[in-house]
């Protein structure tokens, strides 16, 4: 007997008892379909990150925003700090190389009267960097420029919601709002933006950006904050690469204690966060598949079960098989066989459960479905990995089965 007869005896086993071979695969299959299924929603998981911070400036963006400091008895130079100035930024443009842009924003509440309504809003002052900072997208008009920042207009640009709550269907460009006791006119209007992290969610993630009223940001310091003003609410920068993070980081948070001699700001660096995220990814990742293997090792001991039970029913056929010349690796290659047919088996069909699975999750909460090659080949790696261990016990005790204790058995 070769070992292609033997392998075939194994087929013709695993056919002839169809009922054992599926209790054998069903441990398998769920097995593999929790290892893909749970790696797939966190891989989509993570995606759906991605695309968000994508959509709000990239995961170059930096922002530094004030806090109180937590110095309570401090020197008198620590005291003496005003928090974000505008001086800042222009020592940060000077002396850090790493960043592409450097944009700082004031806010304040202000009573904004239009036609419509009279109501409180904040409204921001900014540079025309802000729109490339935080990616956004002019529907109709134009953003602040430069001249804009340099001459102190008196210009605004609305948030798509702001300008249908001041103006309704009319046309907004070019009307003119009251905010505080100043007239600005409408320079150009955001177009709409919308981000939804599920179907169900009915928060838009983007949703400020549909809301903001945007000044120029001298226009806010000279008129609303007072003549001479240089405190800033929020600077936001963007590195010129990844690279760069590696240098600019350190010597942005090194530059602004020695200039302010207090942590009286928080940095906020999304590289950063994203390497946690990616950390705790990792550590999601291992969890869920630590469980999908303890569900393949309950089905591999289902497998080992029930081929231990296959023996002990086959054992006087083994018997006379060895009685007859077969050797002990003819039988227990043909165990190994069974073991590997009934894994590989459920193996595929928990991937394509597990598959499923990830579409159909995916396809409800409006998700992207990330499955790859790493993921199947882990599951399929596992699947077989197991019905060769648990599959390796009965084969051996099969094949060193003595011939006359076979016969003898009843």
């Amino acid at each position: 007997m070769n070992l292609l007869e033997v392998v075939s005896d194994g087929f013709a086993d695993v056919r002839a008892h169809a009922g054992r071979t599926a209790l054998q695969t069903l441990g398998v299959v769920l097995g593999v379909a929790s290892v893909v299924g749970t790696m797939g929603l966190m891989a989509g998981e993570r995606a759906q990150s991605m695309k968000y911070w994508s959509e709000t400036g990239g995961v170059l963006k930096m922002i530094v925003y004030p806090q109180p400091a937590t110095v309570v008895r401090g020197t008198a130079r620590q005291q003496a700090s005003r928090g974000l100035t505008v001086d800042d930024v222009e020592a940060i443009r000077a002396r850090i190389a790493g960043f592409e842009l450097v944009e700082p924003s004031v806010r304040r509440r202000e009573l904004v009267q239009t036609p419509r309504l009279a109501k409180t809003y904040t409204v921001s002052g900014v540079a025309p960097g802000y729109a490339e900072l935080h990616e956004l997208q002019i529907g109709r008009g134009r953003f602040i420029t430069d001249e804009d920042v340099t001459t102190s207009a008196s210009v605004c640009v609305l948030g798509d919601d702001r300008a249908r709550e001041f103006f309704g269907t009319e046309d907004p460009i070019g009307k003119t709002i009251r905010l505080g006791d100043n007239s600005f006119r409408v320079a150009g209007v955001l177009r709409y933006r919308e981000f939804y992290w599920s179907k169900a969610d009915t928060y838009n993630a983007l949703g400020w950006m549909n809301e903001v009223i945007i000044v120029p940001i001298t226009a806010m310091q000279a008129r609303e904050v007072g003549a001479g003003s240089r405190r800033v609410d929020e600077i936001g920068f963007r590195l010129a690469s990844v690279e760069a993070h590696k240098d600019a980081a350190p010597a942005l948070k090194r530059l602004l204690l020695a200039r302010h001699g207090v942590e009286d700001y928080r940095i906020f660096d999304r590289k950063d966060r994203m390497e946690q995220m990616e950390q705790q990814g990792k550590v999601y990742d291992f969890t869920f598949l630590a469980c999908g293997l303890i569900s393949l090792i309950v089905g591999g001991i289902v497998v080992a079960n029930i081929l231990m039970a296959s023996f002990t029913e086959r054992m006087r056929e083994v018997g006379v098989r060895k009685a007859l010349g077969a050797k002990g690796w003819h039988i227990g290659v043909q165990f190994l066989v069974e073991s590997a047919i009934v894994t590989g088996l459920g193996g595929a069909i928990g991937l394509v459960l597990g598959v499923g699975f990830v579409h159909a999750i995916a396809y409800l909460l409006d998700q992207v479905a990330v499955l790859t090659p790493t993921m199947i080949v882990a599951a399929m790696l596992s699947a077989g990995t197991v019905g060769l261990v648990f599959g390796f016990f009965p084969a051996i005790k099969a094949a060193r089965l003595d011939p006359v204790v076979a016969l003898r058995y009843e």
